[in-house]
C-alpha cells in the first residue's frame, strides 16, 4: 500500500519490519540484496516514466550516470563530483561516455568551500580517490584535512546548465535524482529547492545517527523533502540500522498506480527464495 502521506517514523517503523525477516534469515546477502532491489526500481522508474535527465550528486566515478547513458540514446546526465583527485581520474572517461561531469560541492550557498579529504596512509597511496569524503566534520574520522574547492547550489548549476543548452529545463523535462554526499543531503535540499520540486524520484543515502557533526537525520531529511512534495516511498537496508538508501516519490508528478506497481514489484523480489 503506497501511503503518500507517511511520515518518517511510520516508514521506518513499517520498513524495518519487513526488512528484518529478511536480515534474521540471510544476513550481509539479504542487505545486499535489498540494494540491489532498490537500484532496479530506480532504473524502472527511468524506463517507465520515459526519463531523459539524470543529476547524480557526490558521483564518485558516476556508475548511475554511465549506466544511464548507455541504456538509451538521447538522454543527459550531469554528475557532479567535490573530490579533486576523483574529478581529475575519472573526468577523461565519462566525457567520453557522453557524461557531463561536474567539479564541484553541492551545498546550500555558492562559494568556495572545504572537503574533509581523507589523509590515511592508504588514501595516500591510492592517490586520495575515495568515494566517502564529506563536507562536514566527523569525530569518527580523524584522519582527514580541508581541501578547498568550488561550492555551488542544486538550482544555481542546473540553471547554468540550461542556460548553455547543455540540460533540459526540470520544470518541462522531469528529472531523476542520485544523491549520495555522506551526510551533508540537508544542504543539498537547502540549494535545490527548485530542481527537487521538479523531480520525479530521489535515491538518497540518509542516516538515522549522526555520523558527522551537525547532520541532518532522516526525519529531519523527510521533513524538508516533505515541504517540496516528497514521501519516502522505499528504501533498502544496505547498512542498517544506521544507514541506508530511500526512494522519495514526488506526490504529484507521480502515478499512484505506477508507485504501487513497482512496490509491489520490489517487495516480491524480496521475499525469501522457497
Amino acid at each position: 500500500m503506497i501511503d503518500k502521506h507517511s511520515d518518517s517514523t511510520g516508514f521506518s517503523a513499517t520498513t524495518s519490519r519487513f526488512h528484518q525477516h529478511g536480515i534474521a534469515q540471510e544476513g550481509k546477502a539479504y542487505k545486499k540484496r535489498s540494494h540491489a532491489a532498490l537500484v532496479a526500481t530506480f532504473f524502472d522508474v527511468i524506463d517507465r516514466m520515459s526519463v531523459t535527465t539524470t543529476l547524480e550528486i557526490g558521483a564518485f566515478q558516476a556508475e548511475v550516470s554511465r549506466r544511464f547513458i548507455a541504456q538509451a540514446s538521447g538522454r543527459v546526465a550531469l554528475a557532479v563530483e567535490a573530490n579533486p583527485y576523483n574529478y581529475n581520474k575519472f573526468k577523461p572517461s565519462l566525457e567520453a561516455a557522453g557524461v557531463l561531469y561536474h567539479h564541484a560541492a553541492v551545498q546550500d550557498h555558492e562559494r568556495t568551500c572545504e572537503l574533509q579529504l581523507h589523509v590515511t596512509d592508504i588514501d595516500v597511496e591510492n592517490g586520495y580517490i575515495r568515494g566517502n569524503n564529506s563536507l562536514l566534520k566527523s569525530e569518527a574520522r580523524p584522519q582527514t584535512r580541508a581541501v578547498p574547492v568550488p561550492g555551488t547550489t542544486l538550482d544555481t548549476l542546473v540553471n547554468r546548465y540550461v542556460e548553455s543548452g547543455a540540460l533540459p529545463d526540470p520544470a518541462h523535462a522531469h528529472p531523476v535524482l542520485w544523491i549520495d554526499v555522506e551526510g551533508a543531503l540537508d544542504l543539498v535540499i537547502k540549494g535545490g529547492r527548485q530542481t527537487i520540486t521538479n523531480s520525479l524520484v530521489i535515491f538518497a543515502e540518509v542516516e538515522t545517527e549522526r555520523l558527522w557533526n551537525n547532520q541532518a537525520t532522516f526525519p529531519e531529511i523527510a521533513a524538508q523533502l516533505d515541504k517540496l512534495g516528497f514521501f519516502p516511498w522505499l528504501r533498502d537496508c544496505e547498512y542498517e540500522p544506521e544507514q541506508f538508501n530511500v526512494l522519495f516519490a514526488n506526490r504529484a508528478l507521480m502515478d499512484k498506480n505506477l508507485l504501487s506497481e513497482l512496490s509491489t514489484a520490489f517487495y516480491n523480489e524480496l521475499q525469501p527464495a522457497g
